[in-house]
């Protein structure tokens, strides 16, 4: 009776606590929550999927880097952001660092030192941009490895700041549609962001007046985002909303925004074209009816996301204290781990799988596409290139590929060129859509091209499920010191200023083939570093916030 009686008193006890942290006014974070709905997962027809093509992938580059989470391709060139900051030359059996605009750290914990790329687009004229989660928009001359900020992001847009940065796209007149994914938690708080109110946006920068301008906002986790072919409308997933949105540029419907697609098996990642007028998402997030997704069930609940929220945070107090009296690499790293997603991540995805979804112009499913050896799981993007699918992840240690054939026959067997598609065999230079020669999907190519020779930093075929790295997340950086104005572009009016590298682009490649058989992580590599230019640019300062100084 006596231990009943202690065990209902503790429950009590607990049950105070919690609804105290819930509702008492003041405590962080400074967010609103409110209650927002999801709709259920659709039934999917089986001659749908999903159908198991996605088995014995290839693992380029293994243990050299971590998270590539997106692609970009331009004159048969494949690009990606890593882990570390860099962007990276993907090459028939070797990388080459690019760029990086972050500083130097230490580690995954202090990634809001050395920045992390994300989406990555390039134009017509062959300029990359470059979306960098805590330093902003670039664009950069790849052959020189000369870039200059566009956006920064320390600065507000209509009264936000934009805190976590994602996915860009160029239209044909030098406009960049980009999407924020929070305007209240930075990347390293994305656990936080995932539990919050939608507060995600997406936002067009005018090149030629050199200005931001908010086109849609509270959206639920703004991520991958593509143009139409035409640039009538734009596509945008909301990946904790399990949908992906239509905003209309153009037409009688212009300003307005449609739900595509909903109920999807998971939370959409990012956006890609197919080369036949229809597009590539993949589900970073998988979840069926025996496997829901957290953040679905918690979407009604916003009490609970509350007190979620806040009891981490509570978790992070002490740390935090201790770390502004004994400033340390341990109480970093467990600051980061909490409001990360390296430790929690597991408990959003139940089902431990990714589903590539391939969606017709009017947002019909043609098929939906797994691995049932998991060798493709945790994955951001499906990009088509050179007969090849390259699939993207933030936490991997490696960049999966798989033929074209394999994973979308009929892609691989139709010759005709998608107008978006810029044709990377003889044909290209006959593509007369500029656009065309800005988007790397060939399906032509896959007839042609053979496959690249794998190397010792190749596995091939693997046919053990991966262990999963964690995701991409970073410490708690400190108040940040204002930007030089010399260096960056204000978000709204004033004009970009170039930073240059002046590291030659031989020198650099000279490092690359020297040192890229060392088989480690990018910024604890000594190699990777060798490869990155021995002068470091003046840098753009990352986002605002109350986290650990950044010159520990």
């Amino acid at each position: 009776m006596g231990y009943l009686k202690s065990v209902g008193t503790a429950v009590i006890y607990i049950g105070l606590f919690l609804a105290i942290i819930t509702f008492i006014p003041g405590l962080p974070p400074d967010s609103e929550f409110r209650e927002y709905s999801v709709v259920p997962l659709r039934d999917i027809d089986p001659k749908i999927g999903p159908k198991n093509r996605l088995t014995n992938a290839e693992r380029l580059f293994e243990g050299k880097f971590t998270g590539p989470e997106a692609f970009a391709a331009y004159d048969g060139q494949l690009y990606t952001g890593v882990h570390g900051g860099y962007v990276l030359r993907i090459e028939e059996d070797d990388f080459v660092p690019i760029v990086k605009f972050g500083e130097k750290c230490d580690g995954m914990w202090q990634e809001h030192k050395c920045g992390r790329p994300l989406g990555m687009k390039f134009d017509k004229k062959g300029n990359l941009y470059v979306i960098d989660a805590y330093y902003g928009i670039f664009k950069v001359n790849v052959a020189t490895g000369e870039y200059k900020n566009i956006v920064n992001v320390s600065k507000p847009i209509d009264g936000k700041i934009p805190l976590i940065p994602n996915s860009i796209d160029v239209a044909e007149n030098g406009d960049l549609y980009w999407t924020t994914s929070s305007s209240d938690f930075a990347l390293y708080d994305l656990v936080f962001a995932f539990l919050g109110n939608p507060s995600g946006r997406l936002i067009r920068y005018n090149a030629a007046k050199q200005k931001n301008e908010v086109l849609l906002q509270n959206l639920a986790f703004a991520n991958g985002i593509i143009l139409s072919d035409d640039e009538s409308f734009a596509l945008v997933s909301e990946t904790i909303a399990g949908h992906i949105i239509k905003y209309h540029l153009k037409g009688p419907k212009a300003g307005q925004k449609e739900i595509f697609i909903d109920g999807l098996p998971g939370a959409p990642d990012n956006l890609q074209s197919d080369g036949q007028g229809g597009f590539i998402v993949t589900t970073i997030i998988s979840a069926n009816s025996e496997h829901p997704q957290l953040s679905f069930i918690l979407a009604p609940h916003p009490y609970l996301r509350k007190m979620l929220v806040r009891l981490l945070l509570m978790m992070e107090l002490p740390f935090k204290l201790l770390h502004d009296i004994y400033p340390n690499t341990f109480t970093e790293k467990v600051l980061h781990a909490i409001g990360s997603y390296h430790v929690l991540g597991d408990t959003f995805n139940t089902l431990k799988k990714s589903f590539v979804l391939r969606i017709d112009a009017s947002g019909n499913i043609i098929e939906i596409l797994f691995s049932e050896d998991n060798t493709i799981n945790g994955i951001s993007e499906a990009f088509i290139h050179n007969g090849f699918v390259w699939f993207g992840s933030p936490w991997r240690n490696y960049i999966a590929r798989l033929p074209l054939k394999q994973v979308f026959p009929d892609l691989a067997n139709n010759e005709k060129q998608s107008s978006r598609t810029r044709s990377e065999n003889a044909a290209a230079s006959n593509v007369k859509s500029e656009r065309a020669k800005r988007d790397t999907i060939s399906t032509s190519a896959s007839t042609t091209t053979s496959k690249p020779t794998p190397t010792s930093t190749t596995t091939p075929k693997p046919i053990a499920t991966p262990t999963t790295s964690k995701p991409t997340t970073t410490p708690k950086p400190s108040p940040t010191p204002k930007v030089d104005k010399r260096t960056t572009t204000d978000s709204s009016n004033e004009k970009p200023s170039t930073i240059k590298n002046p590291t030659s682009k031989s020198a650099s490649d000279a490092k690359v083939k020297k040192n890229s058989a060392e088989t480690v992580k990018v910024e604890q590599d000594a190699s990777i570093r060798e490869k990155v230019q021995k002068s470091s640019p003046k840098k753009v300062k990352p986002v605002e916030a109350n986290r650990p100084r950044d010159d520990l």
